[in-house]
């Protein structure tokens, strides 16, 4: 089993195993609140919004075993929802671009109009499925979202499982929240005082909201120095495409209600939103990088180094030389890599064509530097604009000012 060094404390490191024992919910598995119970404790016809109130005041209440089943059901509701709201708008997206347009030529960009009124009407029926996780705030935000984003609801749950003597979940709690809270000096001492509890093992401590993806590339790297290549390519296979779906899932999931706190016209309007979606979709990779608090900035395009040395190994050079290319576009001047397609070119079975890089690489550059351009314009332009405004102002101001400073002297001479 492959751990991972984080968190460094003053006295030591905490480490965290990187298997997936976390509170998931499998694909097209339809969440039943019900099924979290394990006291006897409803959990039916409260919204989420609900059930974290309910869970806090149980905590205030020092009610341990509602506290634990409370903020359980709002992990997995949360979950559930968020899965429903990016299935729905990926469903919504793909039936959109299937259909054919009411009218064949493309005039002013009504086909663009048209698939996102399409888009609409569908989001509009299947958004309806999550409104008893939510209740009637479906299509809004939820109030208590940046709690939920931030593992906030760890920060009260290792407390309720240590009253309770769960020592072991409690140590998971906490360690979940640090990964998103690594300079809480407290909780880091504390989570060093779970450690010397009865029953707690340091190597089991996990990170409950580990992205899918990480378990499997670690596996996978212990197949690779175990030189088992061929399981190595497998497990890196998946990890990389769980990788790119849970990317996805973010992206979608940032195609979200934005309150733009004034009455902008049409096109400030749909530039401002897509603007604030832009944005957010760029923080997707830069989430799925951080590994129990370990920020791994070349996560992505490590999975194309170990693939193209264990499809070599395999003797499977068209794949080796398609990875190679693939983690060029990523870095061009990486030498080791440079070296590596150097290597690989002299080989007689070798044609030019095996560097072709993989479809999903390509995709996925190519819309990186767009996105990036197209956010670096907007920062550029909009803060020239921005500044000339604030000229504009400023002298408007300034004039407003001598304006009321020479009615005051006016005042002053009629007076004398």
């Amino acid at each position: 089993m492959t751990r991972l060094v984080i968190l460094l404390f003053f006295c030591g490191v905490i480490t965290g195993s990187n298997d997936t024992v976390s509170n998931t919910i499998p694909d097209n598995v339809l969440l039943d609140l019900e099924e979290q119970n394990e006291e006897g404790i409803s959990t039916k016809n409260r919204t989420l919004n609900e059930l974290y109130e309910d869970a806090v005041h149980a905590y205030l209440d020092e009610d341990w075993g509602r506290c634990i089943q409370d903020f359980n059901a709002v992990s997995h509701g949360y979950k559930a929802y968020k899965r429903m709201i990016t299935n729905c708008r990926r469903k919504c997206r793909t039936e959109a671009a299937g259909s054919a347009p009411i009218f064949a030529e493309d005039i002013e960009d009504l086909h663009f109009y048209e698939k996102k009124v399409r888009e609409t009407l569908c989001l509009l029926t299947c958004n309806q499925e999550y409104r008893e996780i939510v209740g009637s705030k479906a299509l809004k935000m939820l109030p208590r979202e940046q709690k939920l984003l931030w593992n906030n609801v760890y920060e009260y749950l290792h407390i309720c499982y240590y009253q309770k003597h769960r020592y072991q979940d409690a140590a998971n709690a906490l360690f979940t929240y640090l990964v998103e809270h690594p300079k809480d000096e407290v909780n880091l001492d504390l989570l060093k005082r779970y450690l010397t509890l009865p029953g707690v093992k340091h190597e089991n401590v996990v990170n409950l909201e580990l992205p899918a993806y990480v378990s499997v590339y670690f596996k996978g790297v212990s197949s690779y120095e175990d030189e088992d290549y061929a399981e190595a390519a497998g497990l890196f296979e998946v990890s990389l495409r769980l990788y790119l779906e849970a990317e996805e899932e973010c992206r979608f999931y940032c195609e979200g209600p934005f309150d733009q706190g004034w009455h902008p016209e049409f096109t400030s309007s749909i530039a401002n939103h897509f603007a604030y979606c832009l944005k957010c979709k760029r923080v997707c990779s830069r989430t799925l990088n951080n590994v129990n608090g370990d920020y791994r900035r070349h996560m992505l395009r490590s999975h194309y180094n170990y693939l193209q040395y264990s499809y070599y190994k395999l003797g499977k050079l068209k794949a080796a030389c398609a990875a190679v290319e693939s983690f060029l576009l990523f870095d061009p001047v990486d030498k080791v890599m440079l070296q590596n397609k150097d290597y690989y070119s002299a080989k007689p079975k070798v044609r030019e064509d095996y560097f072709f890089p993989r479809e999903e690489a390509v995709n996925y550059i190519k819309r990186q530097e767009y996105e990036l351009r197209l956010l670096h314009y907007i920062s550029n332009e909009f803060s020239f604009i921005d500044e000339k405004f604030n000229k504009i102002r400023k002298r408007k101001q300034d004039k407003k000012a001598n304006n009321a400073e020479e009615e005051e002297l006016g005042q002053v001479k009629n007076k004398i």
